[in-house]
């Protein structure tokens, strides 16, 4: 996609779109069952946030954080996005009623395999209802 967009004349805020509406829902569809770690998917969309800071007339060093800024441009953190994707779809596992031995399994698994003595869902948290956070 960042080839194709490169040699065109499009203003940054059209390069924010097709990222944002095209090229995300994509990668969530390909991504859907598999997470990769955040400097993987970093270097997926690296193109394409090159591609924006020419567009947009920044400098190659312009840091991320301000690409990621409301304003001008409201582009999409592409890991935060896949993760929130990710807990979506197993939360949808872990409420249907017709995968509860599968959930209570994976729950007993995830247990074992890191040696918590209880679940972490039947931890009773009253105690903690009234602390205060700062």
């Amino acid at each position: 996609m960042a080839a194709l967009l490169s040699p065109k004349k499009l203003l940054a805020q059209y390069v924010v779109y097709l990222y944002n509406a095209v090229l995300l829902p994509r990668l969530e569809f390909h991504l859907q069952t598999t997470l990769f770690s955040e400097s993987t998917i970093q270097s997926i969309v690296k193109p394409m946030f090159s591609i924006l800071r020419r567009k947009a007339g920044l400098a190659a060093t312009t840091p991320l954080a301000l690409l990621f800024l409301k304003l001008p441009f409201s582009i999409q953190n592409a890991f935060y996005r896949f993760l929130s994707s990710h807990i979506a779809s197993w939360q949808k596992i872990f409420t249907h009623p017709d995968f509860k031995d599968f959930a209570l399994y994976a729950i007993s698994y995830l247990q074992g395999y890191l040696g918590a003595e209880s679940c972490p869902t039947i931890i009773n948290l009253e105690p903690w209802s009234q602390v205060i956070s700062l």
